[in-house]
């Protein structure tokens, strides 16, 4: 089957309910705000929110860390991990002018454990379809936290998909899902990959030190950049978004850096 007819097939199966913009939301590189649910090989569903133009300079699909629920409403709100870097910061996003999807866990269950497996990335590239009917654009992975296991994952499997992948705060060391973003085969990305550690980030799990060590093993890039940033201030657990794990205080200046990475990766 083309990839034409594929992606047609797919919006058709869509369950789909197209909203209006919440006012928190609105800026002028929104041009749609859309809930769905997308159905998955293994039966049930996985809810993505799409938010942002038809035509954006990328399509970022944003993959959260802790257990991955984020409890997208009906009407776009989010119920689950608010404070999570991706998820709180998606009006910076959209300012740059990206169209941003957020993912919900499949069938709404903890995906802790499950994102270095073929069948998340099956749903990632699902996603990525459903992105995909609604605007054009190169599509890169962005994962924080635990779900860099996720973008790492995605990127090594959905080969001629993804454009690129950004790594966030990556999870390097072993925790009660036992997954790191080792066990997503980095070795096997062939896009290019930017790498975004804080040195002030105090988690056991994602010490920045080990941010080179993930370049290293991403042979197959064709560029690649680790990027260290700076900060301290700390409102929530050192493993939670409102820390310098979650580059909670310096969130403009982290999103204009890999902004203009994404552009420029493009501009040539």
């Amino acid at each position: 089957m083309s990839r034409s007819a594929t992606v047609a097939r797919l919006a058709a199966a869509l369950i789909l309910t197209v909203l209006a913009a919440p006012a928190s939301a609105q800026n002028p590189a929104t041009a749609q705000n859309i809930v769905v649910d997308v159905p998955l090989a293994a039966g049930g569903s996985e809810r993505v929110l799409f938010a942002g133009p038809a035509t954006p300079p990328a399509i970022l699909m944003m993959l959260a860390g802790g257990d991955g629920i984020v409890g997208i409403g009906d009407a776009g709100t989010i119920g689950s991990l608010t404070g999570n870097f991706l998820i709180r910061t998606r009006g910076l996003w959209l300012a740059q002018g990206f169209a941003v999807v957020i993912l919900d866990s499949p069938n709404g269950a903890s995906l802790n454990g499950q994102r270095h497996t073929s069948a998340y990335a099956d749903a990632i590239g699902r996603a990525v379809d459903f992105a995909r009917t609604r605007a054009d654009g190169p599509i890169w992975l962005v994962g924080t936290s635990a779900g860099t296991t996720a973008a790492a994952n995605g990127a090594a499997q959905l080969r001629g998909k993804i454009a690129g992948v950004v790594l966030t705060s990556s999870v390097t060391r072993r925790y009660t899902s036992s997954e790191t973003v080792f066990d997503s085969e980095p070795e096997a990305i062939a896009v290019p990959a930017m790498i975004v550690a804080n040195q002030g980030d105090t988690c056991p799990l994602t010490p920045p030190a080990d941010a080179p060590l993930i370049a290293a093993w991403l042979t197959r890039s064709p560029r690649k950049e680790v990027v260290y940033v700076q900060s301290d201030q700390i409102r929530s657990p050192p493993c939670e978004g409102l820390s310098p794990h979650g580059y909670f205080g310096i969130e403009s200046g982290v999103i204009q850096r890999i902004s203009n990475w994404i552009r420029e990766v493009h501009s040539h």
